[in-house]
């Protein structure tokens, strides 16, 4: 079996993950490189087992996502969805999450089984009732109203693009295949939530699990690029809409040839920018230059919510979170 290679590639994501923190951005795309393997060295396994971690919002997110992709499909193919079908599912999901970290699967197939990172880092007892009421609490609550809203107030807008058109089938990130295009030989991911098609528009939807955030409008720009170089969608076809479940937001963002223009020269100068941490600057070679040279952050509340904090030594800053409970910091 051949070698895997660590071929570079570049998202949205991780352009904004450099851009927060480069040392983050270094443990997710070369510390970790080759954990998967038994005879990598502990500290490229342990870095590994950290990139696959789940925290609360993003627990809550996958469950949402995955519910609201079975439902869409289910309509499409002309059954029912309900909410109570679509909660079973998410809580499904994140009873297998909790099951599986509970016996420990993780720590021999992290890519598999699920890890939870508040228990990782003993940010509560599982063996606390109402610390684990408040953190299950949280996560049911957040599911419960983003499937509510979904179902209440985003499906009855959906149902026109559903009637008129066909959900193009995506990639799979867990099963390997991605959805990517290419520029300059540099392939670039993109996963959009949902992607429906008719005679006259491309429409594509990302659902959000959490507050707005301004550069989420960017990300989905990205998306608009995804189907004109893959799918030959030109720009005046493509509609791009953001759904915020928490409050049932739409979000329509403007997509067209400047658009597109400036998310490419976007793309190029993110590129560009983690290009300098790399030996000669080598995308080809993709080999990092020493750790140090990828600077850690210094807004600590970032640390708090960070997977790696054991492998940067800063698992103090889990004290922001608490004053953040207990608003004491603003």
């Amino acid at each position: 079996m051949a070698e895997l290679k660590n071929t570079f590639c570049w998202s949205f994501s991780q352009a904004k993950e450099f851009a927060a923190c480069p040392r983050r951005y270094y443990w997710q795309r070369y510390g970790s490189w080759g954990g998967w393997e038994d005879l990598a060295p502990k500290g490229v396994r342990l870095a590994y087992r950290l990139k696959q971690m789940k925290n609360r919002f993003a627990l809550a997110g996958t469950a949402v996502d995955l519910a609201v992709k079975r439902a869409l499909e289910k309509i499409k193919a002309g059954e029912e969805a309900t909410f109570e079908e679509s909660l079973e599912e998410a809580s499904e999901y994140l009873r297998g999450i909790w099951i599986q970290h509970q016996e420990g699967r993780w720590q021999s197939n992290p890519k598999r089984y699920g890890c939870i990172k508040e228990l990782y880092y003993n940010e509560f007892s599982p063996n606390d009732p109402e610390a684990r009421a408040a953190w299950a609490g949280f996560i049911k609550e957040r599911v419960e109203v983003c499937l509510g809203n979904f179902y209440g107030m985003i499906l009855p807008r959906l149902r026109k693009y559903l009637a008129n058109g066909t959900l193009v089938p995506l990639g799979d990130p867990e099963s390997g295949g991605p959805e990517s295009f290419t520029i300059g030989g540099i392939k670039i991911f993109a996963l959009p939530d949902s992607v429906i098609q008719s005679e006259d528009k491309f429409f594509i939807i990302d659902w959000k699990t959490g507050r707005g955030q301004q550069f989420y409008a960017h990300q989905v720009e990205v998306y608009g690029i995804w189907a004109q170089v893959k799918h030959g969608v030109p720009p005046d076809m493509i509609e791009l809409a953001l759904v915020y479940l928490p409050d049932g937001t739409w979000q329509n963002v403007r997509y067209d040839e400047e658009t597109a223009r400036q998310t490419f020269d976007f793309i190029r100068e993110s590129v560009r920018d983690i290009s300098d941490k790399l030996k000669g600057g080598d995308l080809s070679l993709n080999e990092p230059l020493n750790m140090e040279n990828f600077e850690q952050t210094d807004r600590l509340e970032l640390c708090a919510h960070c997977n790696f904090m054991e492998l940067c030594q800063r698992q103090f800053a889990l004290t922001y979170k608490e004053e953040e409970r207990h608003g004491k910091r603003k």
